[in-house]
């Protein structure tokens, strides 16, 4: 019959398994996650975007407009529109500006330079 580890076994064992995670030998546990509801909390609306607000995020990025387009998953014709103050970013476009104002850095790995 097999023996149960001591307490410090056990955490010597789970010292050792930290330490492999940490240097990448080992995969981390799953972690779960809570299903968040209306009950647990608020969601701010994304922010309006003037034409100038536009502008300066795409700039900000680098990019022209077709390809800030593909981006955001808009047409070219709309972030023209943005741009000069004819059409407002709808909701989920505004959210993804807000994003990629915030940190762009999320956007850079998306966008493959040619060449």
């Amino acid at each position: 019959m097999a023996r149960n580890p001591s307490f410090g076994e056990k955490l010597i064992a789970r010292a050792e398994e930290a330490l492999a995670i940490k240097r990448g030998e080992k995969p981390p546990a799953r972690v779960s996650r809570r299903k968040v509801t209306t009950r647990d909390a608020d969601v701010a609306p994304p922010p309006t975007y003037d034409a100038e607000r536009v502008q300066r995020v795409r700039k900000r990025l680098g990019l022209s407009q077709p390809v800030f387009a593909a981006l955001l998953g808009a047409t070219p014709a709309a972030v023209k529109a943005w741009e000069q103050g004819r059409r407002n970013p709808p909701g989920p476009a505004r959210r993804l500006l807000e994003i990629a104002e915030r940190s762009p850095d999320v956007f850079e790995k998306d966008i493959r330079r040619a060449g």
